[in-house]
């Protein structure tokens, strides 16, 4: 705990604090009993409370579900293949709303995504249904013809 207190305070700040912690009666983090200096990292570095806890499980759990409905799209569409992700990474960073690496997006942020993904999904089925088509072969799984 002490290390951590020096690590987020300088010297002089750290000393402040103390004094103020402790009516000016000590100013060095050595001096401190156990029960000060608890108290006085609980002021600092605040455990969470049960409440906070559940809200960030509960980002974690949409952020991963918003994640699954673009990867879904994208394998769907052909742009993400199993074991291979540089073209689906490329692709984010050139081509999506924000230009940015999927895990980097926020939970407020992935509205145009999945839109897109989805208006990207309607497009390729339509072409997976015109035969001949490279969306035809993918979704067919058949190798694409020569050119020669």
């Amino acid at each position: 705990m002490i290390q951590q207190l020096k690590l987020k305070f300088e010297g002089s700040a750290l000393r402040a604090a103390i004094e103020m912690h402790t009516n000016y009666e000590k100013w060095d983090v050595e001096d401190l009993t156990s029960e000060e200096l608890v108290d006085l990292y609980q002021r600092f570095f605040p455990r969470k409370t049960a409440t906070q806890i559940a809200i960030e499980m509960q980002n974690k759990n949409q952020l991963k579900e918003l994640r699954s409905i673009v990867l879904k799209e994208a394998s769907a569409i052909g742009l993400l293949e199993p074991d291979e992700w540089a073209r689906f990474n490329a692709f984010m960073l050139k081509n999506s709303p924000l230009k940015k690496p999927l895990n980097a997006y926020k939970l407020g942020e992935f509205d145009e995504l999945i839109k897109q993904f989805k208006s990207m999904r309607a497009k390729y089925e339509k072409r997976a249904k015109v035969h001949g088509t490279k969306e035809w072969y993918h979704k067919n799984k058949l190798p694409m013809p020569s050119i020669n």
